[in-house]
């Protein structure tokens, strides 16, 4: 069995709690949230913000090239986004660790079941970065990373 690009450049991590987000982490110290939720349905869309039950429009709060400027500070609670199934659930998902917004993928507002589909490539939800001189948050650096079944 060979492992998948993504396994073979991240390490891959899940937190008890926050369920359905897997946490793919390069050794440069950026980590990008996906979907690790099998989901039934379609989904339709992905809200990152904008509206006052959502919180503010987390399109707008990345970090400027270079630096943290501008960028949304993050604790383990903050919601990211929300996605909306064809069967009318919702899934609000939660940043888990605490960092920077680096970006969101605003792909998912064109091709939202990409979250579903593709999640460890077009569909990822959003990239994390840290402290500086942190390469790993605290959450993800008293765990193992998991290994994921191959598809070869």
């Amino acid at each position: 069995m060979h492992p998948t690009v993504v396994d073979r450049y991240y390490d891959r991590f899940e937190l008890e709690s926050n369920p359905g987000v897997s946490y793919l982490h390069h050794p440069s110290g950026v980590t990008v949230l996906v979907s690790s939720e099998k989901f039934e349905c379609e989904v339709v869309e992905v809200s990152f913000g904008g509206s006052k039950k959502l919180g503010s429009d987390r399109t707008e709060q990345t970090r400027s090239e270079g630096g943290k400027k501008g960028a949304l500070r993050l604790q383990a609670d903050t919601r990211l986004c929300t996605l909306k199934l064809a069967d009318g659930s919702e899934r609000v998902v939660r940043s888990g660790v605490r960092g920077f917004l680096a970006e969101v993928n605003n792909t998912l507002r064109e091709s939202p079941d990409l979250v579903r589909t593709a999640p460890e490539n077009q569909g990822y939800l959003a990239i994390l970065t840290y402290a500086p001189g942190q390469r790993k948050p605290q959450e993800l650096a008293k765990l193992q990373p998991q290994k994921k079944d191959s598809i070869f």
